[in-house]
């Protein structure tokens, strides 16, 4: 097959030249346009489901909500794990599929389930857009500032109005973006504050109050009115504000001063309009709204609402905001009008501090490509600001874009690219002495890789900077080495010059179509475990070997096809002439040197021997850990406070944290974030300090003063390290990226890169553990940062209901829970319609009513046999006095108010609501649920509880630094077991449970490649012992790579595993060639030694010509350290530690041959050299 492809390509140059030009055009067009990502996504298919549950305890949640959510979505389709979070007022349930589970089959087995869910009234579950590697783009709306008054024009309600129903739904339009989540801001409402002795005063119950709203807003359709040749549509109008948007209103006004008072005048109508509301009558008399609210009526003279003039917020009803999740705040340095940094007289940036701001999250569909993503997103938001959409002087800046980092890690990766294609090119000339021969060898390099990406454009796929620069192109040049260099070598030795040149460059070609075969097969066989990979390292080296097989694939054709046709048209005149000198040099040193090994070959076996041996020690003591962290050129730090503390608290701690991270000129802008997102796409509650912090580029960091040179990204985390824990004593702080970070919690469900997960039911006794196992790992040397994911601690203030009182009063259950409903958290009667903005309209009580526990006691509450003032009696009565007797609302008979009120006629208002106190109804129980001896209502709780495959457990998440991952558990688990006792069990999560499972996995499928290895030696040799030489020169080149990895001081990890396979193709090809070529001469009668020098001597040009190609190709990517090397680093490094060790390899197998080689080699054994 081979030969009869030779044949054609030489007997037609013409389309194989133009096959060529098409790929190269065809190719480069595929490199330019083929999607770039930085890191591929290591993550299986995730879908998270999120319910929230407002105003509902850790434990209500996962009793009503987390429980029935995870019984429902159990046994689907390729469901792996489910972990689930509970904590107050969300539910968070992550289904982890199978990878090879379809994204989106899963999506919709998942929205399947929750379609036929039953869940409390007002929770909703929903599919989270979030993806481990979705997040590509951070930003704020810019509120702009009264030059007046120096504060903001906006409020924050209205910040999030635009992002809510602009900026997101705009964004949603872009392909491939599942959502936005905003964290900061308020989401208004309109507040409604009942005066609970006005209510009782009027007789108007809350649940009266929450009827009439709920009906006092509403459009209505009479059908149609057809008037003459016209239909009419009839509608009567009773919505709030008649639905329009304010927003719309003030569009097209220049100044967001004026159209903030627009906006304000708007708000304040809507709540005069609320108040106008008519709740009853009491003989035709109305109460309004605004005669039941705190403060009462609050009108002029001419009835209009009487208000603050500064804030334009009236008492009893305003405009509020829901209990707000989060809070956002983003420092950044201050700049000129010409875009320079301002300095003070020390010389050091001035910041400029937004101390609460809106944020958003723009968050990928998993598969999606970022850049044209964000290019899309880029493309909308500069839209938004030239259509005039926004808030007048309203602007989206963003601060974070994924952008940054494909492009610094591109730069890296093609600067390595260049740099080792031409190192590869000196290699191939410096060996063959001819420059035609060398750059027709090395321009099948470029080609194989265009005819790669081209294989990646066509199948949709994207590319990154492991699939392009952990490539090794002396491995993929190999095959036409092989031919190029037998070519070359007939040609200048003037063998068969009596033929035809195309014939004899056939003949050159065709006779090593065997060795070409055999050696893509033992490369394919080497390669075997990187091809089967799975599991989050197969997500991560999946792409690169997808480009290894096109690479290798296209570079067989090109050798076979192109090289050939280049050799006729460019090698034509090369006459019979000896070798190169250099090349004459090496192997007259070669033959010298191994003579004399030869004559003293026990002691350069022992020599190997005790090689072995000391790199097995160096191997068995080698650290050992997942995989490098990938740098993405940002820092996520993480502050975890009690989980009881106040909001703000926390705030004000976060302000204190940005001064702080201020002195570090490495960081470009500091945005924190304290809680959670409106949305519940994140879990954590107040005691939540976050901050993404991007870094300024490697060459922008300054001197650090105390060091004398720039430090390095761990020191400067060691330093942030010590300052923040000097600053904030007893708060534990996590570093990590937010990529990182995210991929890490999506496979382990813990926050931190490792952690220790206990397993049991009861939350108590995993409290206790929990600690006990903090401060064990806290004295392992190495392990930094140990602290528990607590899931207890936040305290409930409960008022348990007694119903033997409520009985007594005709009260039931559910009327008391409402009225707390109302007190603090307000209940949404309705909604206010705003164009395509609704927001709910709120019963809450007035803040001095709820201020604290006693405030909370004396909430009244409404009881049974009461009779409302308007309800119609059966009595008789006149247009003109109304009722003149009437039940009141004892049961007594008593006169009621007359239509006109006057003083002959009319009795006091004495239709009260008979109400009793909170305290009437309930009463303080312990945890036996026994009186509280004490009186008191306050109770510890769960403030966050965890799940995994319904177990409950808590987490205590740790680092380790300093030391090697492997080394660092090892040390762990012999402090930390004994500290756990059955029924309760511990699993280890994160990194370390990732890379067992990895190595795991390569260890069976290294076995299985060498296996096959071995069977496809055997065939070629018919003999074990050549087999086993062959083989023992991959322990030769695993020598090299071992040395290489321990003097960079770098740990074995999967990236240097990967390093080893693809070394193992090289060195059984290299000893393969070698005893090849032996049997070859002992097969026709040449003595054990002559046969030895003589074979060796003809295969040094070629195999280091190999080797050096395949160590100078990857030598650019073992040397760089810029942003982007850190994860194909180990890899290059053990290639070219495997390469170096070539020299080793070139007299291993001769002298292991010397032992055995005079015994007749069997038939056929000699057909591999070449």
């Amino acid at each position: 097959m081979i030969r009869k492809l030779l044949d054609w390509a030489v007997a037609n140059p013409l389309l194989v030249m133009l096959a060529t030009i098409g790929l190269t055009i065809g190719g480069a067009y595929a490199f330019t346009h083929v999607n770039i990502e930085a890191y591929p996504d290591p993550t299986p298919p995730i879908i998270d489901v999120v319910a929230q549950y407002p105003g509902a305890s850790a434990g209500q949640v996962e009793r009503q909500v987390t429980i029935p959510l995870e019984v429902a979505l159990a046994g689907m389709p390729g469901l792996d794990t489910t972990r689930s979070q509970s904590l107050f007022g969300l539910a968070q349930i992550r289904n982890q599929f199978t990878y090879e589970t379809d994204y989106w089959v899963a999506r919709q087995e998942v929205l399947n389930r929750l379609a036929s869910m039953k869940l409390p009234e007002g929770v909703e579950a929903s599919i989270s857009p979030a993806s481990p590697i979705g997040e590509v783009l951070r930003f704020t709306l810019e509120n702009p500032i009264d030059p007046a008054t120096g504060k903001p024009v906006y409020t924050l309600n209205d910040l999030q109005a635009v992002e809510d129903f602009l900026v997101e739904r705009e964004l949603r339009r872009v392909p491939g973006v599942a959502g936005v989540s905003g964290i900061g801001g308020s989401v208004k409402r309109y507040e409604i504050q009942p005066d609970p002795d006005r209510l009782r005063h009027y007789g108007v119950t809350l649940k009266h109050l929450e009827d009439v709203l709920e009906q006092a807003n509403a459009n209505g359709s009479g059908d149609n009115l057809v008037q003459g040749e016209q239909t009419n549509v009839v509608r009567s109008l009773g919505l709030f504000g008649m639905g329009h948007d304010p927003q719309q209103l003030v569009l097209g006004i220049k100044d967001p001063v004026e159209a903030a008072k627009v906006l304000r005048a708007e708000e304040a109508k809507r709540c005069l309009e609320l108040r106008q509301v008519v709740v009853s009558t009491i003989n035709n008399i109305p109460v309004r709204v605004d005669q039941l609210v705190d403060g009462g009526p609050m009108l002029n003279a001419d009835g209009t609402a009487r208000v603050d003039d500064e804030t334009l917020v009236a008492h009893g009803v305003v405009v509020g905001s829901k209990t707000r999740l989060g809070l956002a705040s983003i420092s950044t340095p201050a700049t000129s009008p010409d875009g320079k940094p301002l300095l003070n007289a020390e010389g050091k940036p001035i910041w400029e501090d937004e101390e609460d701001v809106v944020q958003g999250i723009v968050l990928l569909y998993k598969g999606e490509k970022s850049l044209p993503a964000l290019k899309g997103v880029l493309a909308k938001i500069d839209n938004l600001h030239e259509s005039g959409k926004l808030l007048p002087g309203v602007r989206i800046v963003p601060y974070y874009d994924r952008t940054t980092l494909i492009d610094r890690t591109t730069v890296t990766v093609h600067e390595n690219l260049l740099v080792g294609m031409a190192l590869v090119t000196a290699i191939l000339l410096m060996f063959l002495g001819n420059v035609r021969a060398a750059v027709i060898a090395a321009i099948n390099i470029p080609l194989a890789l265009l005819f790669a990406f081209g294989v990646l454009y066509a199948r949709g796929k994207s590319a990154n900077l492991l699939s392009i620069g952990a490539v090794d192109f002396g491995i993929i040049v190999d095959s036409t080495v092989i031919i190029v260099e037998s070519i070359y070598r007939r040609l200048s030795h003037g063998e068969d010059a009596h033929l035809p040149l195309n014939q004899r460059i056939a003949n050159a070609a065709g006779s090593v179509q065997r060795s070409l075969v055999f050696a893509t097969g033992v490369m394919v066989c080497a390669l075997l475990p990187l091809f089967t990979m799975t599991g989050p390292e197969g997500q991560i080296f999946g792409p690169m070997a997808d480009t290894y097989a096109f690479a290798l694939f296209g570079a067989l054709m090109l050798s076979i096809l192109v090289s050939p046709v280049l050799c006729m048209l460019f090698l034509r005149n090369v006459k019979a002439k000896p070798d190169s000198r250099f090349v004459r040099t090496i192997e007259g040193f070669y033959r010298t040197q191994l003579r004399g090994l030869l004559a003293v070959r026990w002691f350069v076996l022992t020599g190997f021997v005790v090689a072995v041996f000391f790199t097995g020690l160096v191997a068995a003591h080698m650290g050992r850990e997942f995989m490098p962290e990938l740098e993405e050129g940002g820092l996520l730090v993480r502050g975890t406070f009690p989980v009881n503390v106040s909001f703000d608290e926390v705030v004000g701690r976060a302000k204190q944290f940005r001064k702080l991270i201020q002195t570090f000129p490495e960081i470009r802008v500091i945005p924190t974030t304290v809680g959670r997102p409106n949305d519940g796409m994140d879990t954590g509650g107040y005691y939540l300090l976050q901050a993404n912090l991007p870094l300024r580029a490697q060459d922008e960091w300054p001197v650090d003063p105390q060091r004398g040179r720039i430090r390095t990204k761990a020191e400067l985390i060691d330093d942030i390290s010590h300052c923040l824990g000097e600053n904030f004593p007893g708060i534990p702080w996590d570093f990590s990226q937010i990529i990182r970070d995210n991929v890490l919690e999506a496979l382990s469900g813990v926050k931190g890169e490792n952690s220790i997960k206990i397993y049991g039911p009861d939350l108590d006794t995993l409290e206790t553990t929990g600690m006990a196992v903090r401060d064990a790992l806290n004295n392992v040397p190495g392990v930094a940062n140990a602290s528990v994911y607590r899931n207890q601690g936040q305290s409930n203030l409960e008022f348990p209901v007694d119903r033997q009182k409520c009985a007594r009063w005709n009260v039931s259950a559910a009327d008391v829970q409402a009225v707390i409903q109302s007190a603090v958290g307000g209940k949404a009667v309705t909604e206010m319609i705003e164009g395509e903005k609704t927001f709910d309209v709120t019963i809450r009580w007035p803040e001095r009513l709820r201020a604290d526990e006693q405030a909370l006691l004396n909430i009244p509450v409404p009881v049974g046999n009461s009779t409302r003032p308007d309800m119609r009696l059966a009595m008789a009565e006149t247009p003109f006095s109304g009722a003149s007797v009437g039940l009141s609302p004892t049961g007594t008979v008593m006169d009621l108010p007359s239509a006109t009120g006057s003083r002959f006629n009319a009795a006091p208002l004495s239709v009260e609501v008979p109400t009793r106190r909170l305290s009437d109804l309930v009463t303080p129980r312990n945890e036996k649920d026994e009186p509280d001896e004490h009186g008191s209502f306050v109770r510890p709780g769960a403030s966050t509880i965890y799940r995994e495959q319904g177990e409950r457990f808590i987490a205590i998440k740790f680092e380790v630094r300093g030391r090697d991952l492997a080394s660092g558990v090892a040390d762990a688990r012999t402090k930390v077991e004994p500290l756990i006792r059955a029924p309760y069990r511990a699993e280890w999560s994160g990194e370390f449970q990732q890379m067992e499972a990895a190595e795991q996995r390569l260890a069976h499928m290294f076995c299985l490649s060498m296996i096959l290895i071995g069977i496809m030696l055997y065939l070629a040799f018919r003999s074990f012992l050549d087999a086993g030489v062959v083989l023992a020169n991959v322990v030769a080149m695993g020598i090299g790579g071992v040395w290489a990895l321990k003097f960079a001081g770098l740990y074995f990890n999967i990236s240097a595993a990967v390093g080893f396979i693809s070394i193992l193709g090289v060195a059984v090809m290299n000893g393969l060639l070698m005893v090849s070529a032996y049997n070859g001469l002992r097969s026709k009668g040449v003595g054990l030694k002559e046969s030895v020098l003589e074979g060796t001597g003809k295969l040094v040009r070629p195999i280091l010509m190999t080797a050096l190609a395949a160590m100078l190709g990857l030598l650019p990517a073992a040397l760089s350290t810029a942003m982007g090397s850190e994860c194909q680093k180990p890899l290059a490094v053990v290639v070219v530690g495997g390469m170096i060790s070539t020299i080793l390899c070139l007299n291993l197998v001769p002298v292991l041959y010397s032992f055995y080689g005079k015994r007749t080699p069997p038939a056929g054994a000699g057909e591999m050299g070449h």
